[in-house]
């Protein structure tokens, strides 16, 4: 059933005052604004309407209503109005730019500064970079049977490994197997890096005891770059929030997010800014929060996401106009810090 206009002004009104209060919203309380010309007695019978449509929601101890989170989904959807930020509100990202040379971390501190932006607990994701091409190898000997191996990516992701070799092996060896790494898999994305690859690598480099674990430790860093990170930050700022005064549904939620396998949304495609609100999230602790990202898209290094969580009630129109332009702003820092300086 589609909601007359009078309905969208006082579920809008209903939602707007609930974020800022927190407390259930009364029909006198609405009648009360200038904007809402009608009656109390007209806004009381059109809200016990937009209850029985699942829009609103009568708690036990008061008269007045909530929104559910079906009213919530119809205002991010349909109501809600563009959010006008001030024009130097995402300077904070530019403290990071020529600090950070790693892109986890970048990531990783991303998600902190979004946290400290919002005061929300925050969630950033790697990028998922399948494409991400191997742009240099080097090996270090330590001792005959020690050597570090380091991995360079065109993404500007330093990866380095201790191995020990099971016989000794000479410097030269080292340094040919250096050579024909650099001259057989340097410039090659992780999904061509196929067995066949690495034969290759062996007729070169010849009989060595280094081999296999070098291949070995090739293997795990193609696994690892091939998978996304979840980093979740500023946690315990959840506990702000009257929805988890309840220091048992808090632990509970705390004790959820903490895998970051259980946040399973930022592992679904993000188109822009996307939400998940209450029971969206699954049966879990979750169903009592809701989520807002943002999606981060950087070339060829792949697509990540950067978000929020939080109560029900949030200020959605808000907290999604700042992941916008924090996105966009993670965007030109990566591209600036790791793809202009390997062009």
């Amino acid at each position: 059933m589609e909601l007359s206009e009078r309905k969208k002004q006082i579920l809008k009104a209903i939602i707007g005052d609930y974020i800022r209060t927190a407390e259930p919203i009364g029909s006198k309380t609405l009648a009360a604004r200038p904007e809402l010309k009608f009656s109390s007695a007209t806004i009381r019978n059109e809200m016990s309407e937009l209850e029985e449509m699942g829009y609103l929601e009568k708690p036990h101890t008061s008269a007045g209503r909530i929104p559910s989170p079906a009213g919530y989904r119809l205002y991010v959807d349909e109501l809600m109005e563009a959010y006008e930020l001030p024009e130097d509100s995402d300077s904070v990202l530019e403290q990071m730019r020529g600090k950070v040379r790693e892109l986890d971390r970048l990531i990783q501190e991303a998600g902190r500064l979004i946290s400290t932006l919002t005061n929300y607990a925050s969630v950033a994701v790697t990028p998922y970079m399948s494409h991400t091409v191997l742009r240099q190898f080097e090996i270090v000997m330590v001792e005959q049977t020690t050597f570090v191996i380091v991995v360079v990516t065109d993404a500007g992701v330093v990866k380095n490994k201790l191995v020990h070799t099971t016989a000794s092996v000479s410097k030269d060896e080292a340094e040919l197997l250096t050579f024909v790494l650099n001259q057989t898999l340097a410039g090659l994305a992780l999904e061509q890096i196929s067995p066949e690859r690495f034969e290759v690598v062996r007729r070169a480099a010849g009989l060595t005891a280094l081999l296999a674990p070098v291949a070995e430790y090739i293997a795990e860093l193609i696994e690892e770059l091939g998978s996304q990170k979840v980093y979740l930050q500023g946690a315990s700022k959840l506990l702000r929030f009257p929805e988890y005064h309840d220091a048992r549904k808090a632990q509970a939620l705390l004790d959820y997010i903490t895998e970051d396998t259980h946040l399973l949304p930022v592992r679904r495609n993000i188109d822009g800014i996307q939400f998940f609100i209450g029971p969206e999230n699954g049966q879990n602790p979750l169903s009592d929060a809701s989520m807002i990202y943002a999606k981060y898209d950087i070339g060829t290094i792949g697509q990540g996401a950067i978000g929020i969580v939080g109560p029900i009630r949030m200020d959605y129109k808000r907290l999604s106009a700042q992941l916008i332009r924090f996105a966009k702003g993670l965007n030109r820092l990566i591209a600036d810090t790791f793809l202009e300086e390997n062009k």
